[in-house]
């Protein structure tokens, strides 16, 4: 199982990839489509500050998703550490809400998709690393 990081490289540049197309289609529905999609897909209160920081949302999906897309394409050396540091950057700014004591009232249905975008961008990287750590070692 952990033998090749080049193939568990060209693993994590796919899933970066698709990654990145779902942030893109996120970033969609986020902005042009967040009446007919968003709101009753999140099970967020329509309220007009929450639309706003939606739509705010959905242009940074557009960032990450051209960004992976770009990075699994261009710089695939770098796909396992973008990958190890979404998660990282969720973590930190969750931290931070808890800090700042937001607290969320909406159901916020999204928050499943997430963890699960979330664990796919942890255990492709750690597939990865653990690949890339396996050589190391069978090379000294």
């Amino acid at each position: 199982m952990f033998k090749n990081p080049e193939n568990a490289l060209k693993v994590c540049c796919a899933i970066a990839f698709i990654l990145g197309v779902i942030d893109i289609v996120r970033g969609v529905t986020h902005t042009f489509f967040i009446h007919q999609l968003a709101v009753p897909a999140s099970g967020i209160d329509a309220h007009p500050d929450a639309l706003v920081l939606m739509s705010a949302f959905g242009i940074s999906n557009f960032l990450t998703g051209l960004l992976l897309i770009l990075i699994a394409l261009k710089a695939k050396k770098i796909v396992p550490y973008t990958l190890i540091i979404i998660p990282m950057s969720y973590f930190i700014g969750s931290l931070g809400m808890n800090i700042s004591e937001v607290v969320m009232q909406s159901e916020f249905r999204g928050q499943y998709m997430m963890r699960v975008y979330l664990l796919v961008c942890i255990a492709s990287a750690l597939y990865y690393f653990l690949n890339a750590k396996f050589q190391d070692k069978r090379t000294t």
